[in-house]
C-alpha cells in the first residue's frame, strides 16, 4: 500500500467538500424544518420567510451561485485521483462515492433548482408550499448522499492506514534478515 501514500489528500479534499456541503444544506435546515417534520398551520411565518429566503438564492448574482461548483469540482478532483490510482480499494470506495455524488448532483438539478424557478414565478401559496417541501427532501436526500460519502471516504482511509500499519510490521523482520 505504499503506492496510495497520497490517499490521505484526497481524503481531505472530498471531506472538505462533504463538509462544506453540509453547511449550506445546514444553513437552509432552519426553513426546510417547518416543511418536513412540523405542521404549517403551527408556523403561519414558514412559507413566506422560505419563500423569500429561496427567491433571494434564486436571484443572487452568478458568482456566488457558481461557488458550490468549485466545492464540486474539489471534491471530482479528489475521487478522480483515487480512481486514478485503480486499486480495488479506490475503485469500490472512491467509485460508490463518486455515484452518490452524481445522485445528490442529479437531485439538485431536478428537485432543487426547478423548484427554486418555480418558487420565484408563482405566488399561489399550495404550490409554494409544495415546491419548498421538494427543495426540504431533495436536502435531506443529499444530505443522506454526503453523509455516504464521507462514511465510505474515512472507512477506506481508515483500511489504507491498517494495511500500511501491517505493512510496515511485515517488513521489519525481513530486513533484518538481509543484514
Amino acid at each position: 500500500m505504499v503506492k496510495e501514500h497520497m490517499q490521505s489528500l484526497k481524503v481531505v479534499m472530498i471531506l472538505c467538500s462533504c463538509f462544506f456541503a453540509f453547511g449550506t444544506f445546514w444553513s437552509d435546515w432552519s426553513f426546510d424544518y417547518y416543511f418536513l417534520w412540523a405542521k404549517l398551520s403551527e408556523h403561519p411565518n414558514a412559507v413566506s420567510r422560505a419563500s423569500q429566503y429561496y427567491m433571494n438564492q434564486y436571484d443572487a448574482p452568478e458568482i456566488i451561485q457558481y461557488i458550490p461548483f468549485v466545492n464540486l469540482l474539489i471534491a471530482a478532483v479528489g475521487l478522480s485521483a483515487g480512481l486514478a490510482n485503480m486499486t480495488d480499494g479506490n475503485v469500490l470506495f472512491d467509485g460508490a462515492s463518486l455515484v452518490l455524488m452524481l445522485f445528490a448532483l442529479s437531485t439538485y438539478a431536478t428537485s432543487v433548482k426547478p423548484a427554486l424557478k418555480n418558487i420565484s414565478e408563482t405566488d399561489v401559496v399550495s404550490e409554494l408550499i409544495l415546491n419548498l417541501k421538494n427543495i426540504a427532501a431533495a436536502h435531506c436526500i443529499m444530505t443522506l448522499a454526503v453523509t455516504g460519502m464521507i462514511g465510505l471516504q474515512v472507512t477506506h482511509f481508515y483500511l489504507n492506514r491498517r494495511a500500511d500499519a501491517v505493512e510496515v510490521v511485515v517488513q521489519k523482520p525481513e530486513t533484518k534478515k538481509s543484514q
